[in-house]
């Protein structure tokens, strides 16, 4: 399948975990990939292959987003997608959390939403339209078990809910489409952290009783990627194996 045949895809998180995953999918069916990772990732953009590169970059910075916009329009002229795959979630109880660490968490999980789009949305004016994903969670609709401490993690992801409508509607007359996939506890290495205990409390609840993969996210970024989602934006993909039925 080459539905992505000669788009250049901007994916942030690229170098593991979800981000891995959505790079080599977009990449096999023929996206040049830009991985953009705090840490520089040569190794993972030659694995991925098809001419993808890796820029390192903090995505909570303007600055940052400034130069990667710049490397990237040197490179290929122009961008189509835009996945934003990088996140964190630490956990932490309102009695443990400190303020910084509150911030920090909105920084990477929402502020660099819209730092990417000011950035990378001229690139894609340049090329006729593109594609935006966000990638969220379906805890911003699940009880999650309590002491998990993911208050600062729900707030971060339902801000870039509303940051993806609000997108989608002001970008569509741009041909630009704004959607957000969220995943539900994916067999990653951020992943890796949360006791095993906690994963069986939530994937015992699902229709398809398994941790989910990376591929199992990619497929459905790839569909909001492509050309047959162009009259689809503004909404939200839950991909949980059945968790959330909504």
């Amino acid at each position: 399948m080459n539905t992505h045949e000669g788009k250049i895809a901007i994916v942030t998180g690229g170098r593991q975990g979800i981000g891995r995953g959505i790079a080599n999918l977009l990449a096999e069916r023929g996206a040049k990939v830009v991985i953009v990772n705090r840490e520089n990732a040569p190794d993972a953009a030659r694995a991925i292959g098809n001419g993808a590169i890796a820029i390192a970059a903090d995505v909570t910075s303007d600055a940052d987003w400034a130069e990667v916009a710049r490397q990237v329009e040197q490179a290929f002229g122009r961008v189509d997608i835009l996945v934003h795959a990088a996140g964190i979630y630490p956990l932490a109880t309102l009695d443990q959390m400190t303020a910084a660490e509150w911030r920090r968490v909105l920084a990477v999980n929402l502020d660099a939403h819209l730092l990417g789009a000011r950035a990378i949305v001229p690139l894609m004016r340049k090329a006729g339209g593109g594609a935006i994903v966000a990638i969220g969670s379906d805890a911003v609709a699940m009880v999650t078990p309590p002491g998990m401490g993911f208050s600062h993690y729900v707030t971060s992801k339902m801000g870039m809910v509303g940051l993806v409508r609000a997108l989608a509607n002001e970008l569509a007359a741009h041909n630009i489409i704004v959607n957000a996939v969220h995943p539900g506890i994916t067999d990653t290495e951020g992943a890796s952290g949360m006791p095993n205990e906690q994963k069986a409390q939530v994937y015992m609840m699902q229709a398809i009783k398994r941790l989910g993969a990376p591929a199992d996210i990619a497929g459905p970024v790839a569909f909001l990627t492509s050309d047959d989602a162009r009259f689809v934006t503004g909404q939200t993909l839950v991909v949980d194996g059945g968790l959330m039925r909504l």
